[in-house]
């Protein structure tokens, strides 16, 4: 176990913060840990009446290229909980809203430096609604069928971990050849 001696804030933004913090490890020595804290998050996998997975397609900033993911997003709204939150990003990211919900899970997704936790959901019986994205976003939304899944993952344009991770506990084997071999 390591033991909290002191916590810096080093950086307040929109989305997170920063800290530095001194810790102490077994054996007594000191150590320094620099760590984001973050409101938590949700990822959610929306599978149409056909079975198909609704991804969105974004520009990421730090990858330099856009990239396909499920719908996600930040808790960070005043009195939002994990299932309110849910709802808004799948309504923001692909104008949907559904019908049933199941929680799937959640999991730390860089637990080296950063304590952000996303809940997992996988959202059915998908309807359109309004659409309200952040000023600073813009996604392109597809359906996929596990077919295309599969293709998408095999040529590396499936890359993004919490997408992976999601479809997987969505029990979806996008693991298989695209080719059936």
């Amino acid at each position: 176990m390591e033991e909290q001696i002191e916590s810096t804030p080093v950086y307040r933004g929109r989305l997170f913060q920063v800290f530095k913090d001194r810790v102490r490890l077994d054996g007594g020595r000191e150590a320094t840990r620099e760590i984001v804290r973050h409101p938590g998050s949700v990822g959610i996998i929306p599978r149409d009446e056909r079975g198909r997975i609704v991804l969105v397609r974004q520009f990421r900033y730090v990858t330099g290229r856009e990239l396909w993911e499920i719908p996600a997003g930040t808790c960070d709204k005043e009195g939002e909980d994990v299932d309110q939150a849910a709802r808004r990003e799948l309504a923001e990211e692909t104008g949907l809203q559904a019908g049933r919900w199941k929680k799937l899970g959640r999991a730390y997704l860089v637990p080296g430096y950063d304590d952000e936790q996303m809940t997992f959901y996988l959202a059915e019986d998908l309807s359109p609604t309004e659409a309200h994205a952040e000023l600073d976003e813009s996604f392109k939304v597809n359906p996929f069928d596990l077919h295309d899944l599969r293709v998408l993952r095999s040529s590396g344009e499936l890359i993004d971990a919490k997408t992976l991770l999601g479809l997987s506990w969505a029990r979806l084997d996008i693991w298989s050849d695209p080719q059936g071999r």
